[in-house]
């Protein structure tokens, strides 16, 4: 499944925040979180939380910088249930790492779901929409097309 879309959320006071009710069938089996690039949360289910780590699991102990990489991925990830009204909790090290406080945007992210402060996001927001980029030359469909 792509996750895909904006949802406007907010932490309840027990500290959990609802799964938009369009993915929730995708994380009936556990939801990992783990700290996300650019101070947010990523939220994957359970198979794609298997494809995205095995690569860092398979890295050689051996290697100082694979060591650090297997730290920053598996020390920071909790592995977490919905609750029956869909609702997952987040944990305090990942809502201060993300500085999420009330309001929060779960931003789809094609195979997993980004979870925002909704201000950083605002931010975020201006950031993407300032970009120097030119997209046509960046995006894979195109390209292909054109090979």
């Amino acid at each position: 499944m792509q996750f895909h879309g904006e949802y406007q959320h907010r932490v309840d006071p027990q500290g959990r925040v609802a799964i938009p009710a369009r993915y929730r069938e995708e994380f009936t089996g556990g939801i990992y979180l783990t700290r996300g690039f650019d101070q947010c949360i990523w939220a994957f289910s359970p198979n794609e939380w298997e494809a995205y780590s095995s690569r860092y699991a398979a890295m050689s102990p051996n290697s100082r910088i694979a060591r650090t990489l297997r730290r920053r991925v598996f020390g920071s990830t909790f592995d977490l249930d919905l609750d029956r009204q869909g609702r997952v909790v987040l944990p305090q090290p990942l809502r201060q790492y993300a500085g999420l406080q009330e309001e929060v945007v779960i931003v789809g992210a094609g195979t997993w779901l980004e979870l925002w402060d909704s201000s950083r996001w605002g931010e975020m927001i201006v950031e993407i929409n300032d970009a120097d980029m030119d997209f046509a030359d960046v995006n894979p469909i195109r390209q292909e097309a054109g090979s």
